[in-house]
């Protein structure tokens, strides 16, 4: 104890000096100000590990007579190095199905990938889940994915996919599901009599939930993101081309097309010598911006081929000629008769979290962040993103960390039993000496908020060199977990 006061006192003298820089204005603190420890005590976090976790779900399965979903509640083991949108399907694929219900997919289907963003998720699944007895069957299946998703992930949204391509019984997708509370046999019914209309000849008019894709701000990721689209007698073309020029409402997704002055001036479905359906777009001039033409042809790309059915791949002529290599962060990209497909861009699509920043308003602002699917379920690699500045496009946002602290003094975090333990460095304790109360108070519930975004975070408890504190600095107490607090957040109460 008395090493850790000496280091918290070195710390002070060279914060209180000027050795270390903070860019809000701060209070100041008695030179002689020591950690009052607190009597209980709690293992501390070395490292990086997070536990298995357990969670009440309710799955949905189709009935077996295929005339709506039958539900049962499960208690579920969900890996540490797994999404609960991973295991809920998992589940549904490999868990016993209820009396009454039949088997959610065919058999020896399994799970390729699941990619959430916001309210929307794309699951895809292996060729298995082909082998669908009929159409019903197959929006059934769909129906029991989406609605289960739904229930335990707050989503709107959930398209599947079998292998990397649209899944529908008929010529028109059948999209993504609403998932709100109307009966699946409602959605079946209306979905069909829409192919049937369509089918007539005669002008028609159709309303489908669709995933569109779109290149985050800072151009690293794919991201997809749900719209409702019309779709006018049968030209699902133009229906999606339409909506990526449209304003996305997100400032860190903006839309994939320009609004102003229309990029592709012609887009048609061919059928290639080789058996081949590919989207053919004509395009009045390069992409923009060029420096990102790999991310817009997959934003156009991931678009076309999740949601039309039967869709192998996209074409671009830009005038006269066809694209055929691309610059990838990869290095250059050579596409046999210029089919883009969707497995080029699979690795580019990312995964959304939420971290918590500093408004003017002084509250606390939700930020949304776009990072590698593989790096979400770390909580130090999404902690990271909140020890950052704002980006250029977050406007009004400040950074809730003092200058001059990083990631780096984070020295642990443990994920156990709905708790969170966060083990800080002497130096980071040091640095928030001078925070106003304010600013404490942002700071401690912009980590706390940031980590109980996660499903298996409930509180979250604080150390310092593997010690336990009664206070960070003056207001916030810290003998026990902290758990989420929704009303500092800007716009909570509206």
């Amino acid at each position: 104890m008395k090493a850790f006061r000496g280091a918290i006192a070195a710390l002070l003298c060279a914060l209180l000096t000027g050795c270390m820089p903070f860019a809000a204005e701060l209070t100041s603190v008695d030179g002689n100000y020591h950690i009052e420890t607190a009597a209980e005590t709690v293992e501390p976090a070395v490292g990086d590990w997070a536990a298995d976790w357990q969670t009440e779900a309710t799955l949905y399965y189709p009935a077996q007579n295929q005339l709506a979903l039958v539900e049962t509640r499960r208690t579920l083991e969900v890996g540490a190095r797994q999404t609960l949108e991973e295991r809920l399907i998992e589940a549904l694929l490999d868990e016993d199905v209820p009396a009454g219900a039949r088997s959610a997919a065919p058999e020896g289907t399994a799970l390729l990938s699941v990619r959430r963003s916001g309210d929307a998720a794309v699951v895809d699944l292996s060729a298995e889940a082909a082998a669908v007895e009929n159409g019903q069957q197959l929006f059934f299946m769909r129906a029991a994915i989406a609605r289960t998703l739904c229930a335990a992930c707050n989503l709107d949204a959930v398209d599947v996919l079998i292998n990397g391509r649209a899944a529908s019984f008929s010529t028109l997708p059948q999209g993504a599901l609403n998932c709100d509370e109307t009966p699946a046999a409602s959605v079946f019914m209306q979905l069909s009599a829409d192919e049937e209309l369509a089918a007539s000849g005669g002008d028609s008019s159709a309303e489908r939930r669709a995933v569109l894709y779109a290149v985050t701000a800072d151009g690293r990721r794919l991201e997809p993101y749900a719209r409702t689209l019309t779709i006018k007698n049968g030209d699902c073309l133009s229906a999606l081309i339409a909506a990526l020029a449209e304003d996305t409402k997100d400032a860190y997704l903006p839309a994939p097309l320009p609004a102003e002055t229309p990029l592709v001036k012609d887009a048609r479905l061919v059928d290639l010598p080789d058996g081949r359906r590919v989207a053919r777009l004509t395009l009045t001039g390069s992409l923009i911006p060029t420096e990102s033409e790999w991310m817009t042809c997959g934003a156009l790309t991931c678009t076309l081929t999740s949601f039309i059915p039967a869709l192998d791949g996209v074409q671009i002529y830009i005038g006269e000629g066809q694209l055929v290599r691309l610059d990838s962060p990869s290095g250059e990209v050579t596409f046999e008769d210029g089919v883009l497909t969707r497995a080029m861009f699979e690795t580019a699509i990312g995964r959304t979290v939420t971290i918590y920043m500093t408004a003017e308003n002084g509250s606390l602002r939700a930020l949304t962040r776009a990072m590698a699917a593989e790096d979400v379920l770390s909580p130090r690699m999404t902690l990271a993103e909140l020890f950052g500045e704002p980006r250029t496009w977050e406007t009004g946002a400040l950074r809730v960390v003092p200058d001059g602290l990083s990631i780096d003094d984070l020295l642990g975090v443990r994920i156990e039993n709905g708790e969170a333990v966060l083990n800080f460095s002497a130096r980071f304790y040091a640095g928030c000496q001078r925070l106003s109360e304010q600013q404490e108070r942002n700071l401690v519930y912009a980590l706390v908020n940031t980590l109980t975004e996660r499903p298996d975070v409930n509180a979250v408890r604080f150390q310092f060199e593997g010690q336990a504190a009664d206070r960070l600095v003056s207001s916030i107490s810290l003998i026990s977990p902290l758990m989420r607090n929704p009303g500092l957040i800007e716009g909570a109460g509206e």
